[in-house]
C-alpha cells in the first residue's frame, strides 16, 4: 500500500499552496507555538566526493538551546568539520508558519576525512536533540543506503504508486530511514532489532520500499502482502523473503499467530473507520501472543505538514480532537492497480482514540508523534 511521500516533500516546501505564513500581528498568529509535537526535519541532498562529505537541509532550532558537546548535528557518530546553523529557510517557514521560528532552520555541513561514508552498508546523519525522549530517538536520525548495493530497483511507475513520486533517490532514502526508524523503535520497547524476529510481517509491502532493507541474512523471517499484486509480483521476483497477494478485506492468508512482529507504513491512514475495526480483529488473529506491531497514523503532524492556512488548519486540529477519527477525502493512487471498493482514503487519528478504540486488541506501549515523516507511529503489543 502507498506511503504519502518522502518525494513530494520538496513540492510541499514550494508550493503551489492557498496557505499563507501568518505575520506576528496577524489574527494566524495566534496558534503559532514554541514547539511542535514533532519537531520536523529533513537532509535536502548529501554529495560524496573522495573522503568529503557535504549535507544540507533543514531542522527546527530548539528555542533557547545549547549547542550539545558533539555538535548539532553528526554524521555516523561524527561530530562535523564545519556548520553553518540556522540558516533562512523561507520555504519551510512558509509550510510551518505555526512554528516560532520555522524560517530560521537550515543547515549546511561538511565533514573532510569520512573514508567509509556507509559502514554496513548505511550512512547516518543525526540531528542532536538532547531531550528527545529514548524510544523516540529514531526519529532524530536520517538514513542514506549505499547506492552500489541497490541496483535494482523497482520502476517508475511502481515507485509512484508507493510514494507519490518516481525518483529513485527518495525511494531508497526514505525506505531506508523507515526501516532503521522502526527497528529503533522495536530495540526500545522490545530489547530486539526487527531483523531479531523470526516471523515478520510487512503489512501493505508494496514494491518493497521498506522490506528491501530486511538483511538479506533473515530473510527467511520476512513476510509481505499487498493489495497491489502486480508490485508483489515484483517483490517476490526480486526481493528475498516470502511476498504473498492480499484483498482489501481481510482475512489474511496466514493461520492464527503467525507472526512476533508486524509493521505497517500508511494502511490505516487510508482505511475508512469500519474497515479499520476489522484489520484490527485480523491483526489480532495473525500476530502471536506478545508480538509487537507497529503501524503508522496520520494526526496532528500530517497536520501540521499540510500546508493549510490558519483557519483550516485550526478547523482540522479541532475536528480531530471531537471526533477521534476523521475522513479527510478520497483517494485515487491505487485506482486501476487494485481493487479497493472504494475503501481507500484519507483518514486522520487522534492519539486518544487510538488508545482507547485500538485498545479492545493490544496494549498500546507507545504512539511516537512524527516519527516516519508526518506520520505518526503507534507501538503495540498482543495481548
Amino acid at each position: 500500500m502507498r506511503v504519502n511521500p518522502v518525494g513530494r516533500l520538496a513540492r510541499w516546501l514550494r508550493g503551489p499552496s492557498t496557505a499563507q505564513a501568518p505575520s506576528p500581528q496577524s489574527p494566524g498568529a495566534r496558534g503559532i507555538e514554541r514547539r511542535l509535537v514533532a519537531e520536523p526535519w529533513y537532509v535536502d541532498r548529501v554529495s560524496i566526493s573522495g573522503s568529503r562529505l557535504a549535507a544540507e537541509g533543514w531542522s527546527m532550532a530548539v528555542p533557547g538551546a545549547i549547542e550539545p558537546a558533539e555538535g548539532w548535528f553528526t554524521v555516523n557518530g561524527r561530530r562535523f568539520d564545519s556548520l553553518r546553523y540556522p540558516l533562512p529557510r523561507a520555504d519551510v517557514g512558509d509550510v510551518f508558519w505555526m512554528r516560532e521560528g520555522a524560517a530560521m532552520c537550515g543547515f549546511e555541513a561538511t565533514i573532510d576525512d569520512l573514508a567509509q561514508p556507509y559502514p554496513e552498508g548505511v550512512l547516518e546523519i543525526r540531528r542532536v536533540v538532547p531531550d528527545t525522549p529514548f524510544v523516540e530517538r529514531g526519529r532524530d536520525s536520517w538514513f542514506k543506503p549505499d547506492p552500489a548495493l541497490h541496483a535494482g530497483l523497482p520502476d517508475e511507475a511502481r515507485r509512484l504508486r508507493v510514494i507519490g513520486n518516481a525518483d529513485a533517490e527518495g525511494f531508497l532514502i526514505s525506505g531506508a530511514t523507515d526501516y532503521h526508524r522502526i527497528d529503533r523503535a522495536l530495540l526500545a520497547v522490545a530489547g530486539r532489532h526487527l531483523a531479531d524476529f523470526d516471523r515478520v510481517l510487512d503489512w501493505g509491502v508494496g514494491c518493497g520500499r521498506v522490506a528491501r532493507h530486511f538483511p538479506a541474512a533473515r530473510a527467511q523471517a520476512l513476510t509481505g502482502c499487498d493489495i497491489d499484486a502486480d508490485n508483489v509480483a515484483w517483490c517476490a521476483a526480486q526481493l528475498r523473503g516470502r511476498f504473498v497477494h492480499c484483498a482489501i478485506d481481510p482475512p489474511l492468508p496466514f493461520p492464527d499467530a503467525s507472526f512476533d512482529a508486524l509493521y505497517g507504513i500508511s494502511v490505516f491512514t487510508h482505511l475508512q473507520e469500519p474497515m479499520q475495526m476489522r484489520w484490527l480483529e485480523e491483526l489480532a488473529r495473525v500476530a502471536a501472543g506478545g508480538a509487537i506491531v507497529a503501524v503508522t497514523v496520520h494526526g496532528r503532524t500530517a497536520i501540521d505538514f499540510s500546508r493549510q492556512p490558519p483557519a483550516e488548519h485550526r478547523r482540522l486540529v479541532e475536528e480531530v480532537r471531537r471526533h477521534g477519527i476523521v475522513f479527510n477525502g478520497t483517494n485515487s493512487q491505487l485506482d486501476g492497480h487494485a481493487d479497493h471498493h472504494g475503501e481507500y482514503v484519507n483518514v486522520l487519528h487522534g492519539a486518544d482514540y487510538v488508545r482507547r478504540v485500538w485498545s479492545r486488541w493490544f496494549d498500546i506501549l507507545h504512539i511516537l508523534p512524527g516519527y516516519i515523516l508526518h506520520h505518526d507511529l503507534v507501538m503495540m503489543r498482543r495481548r
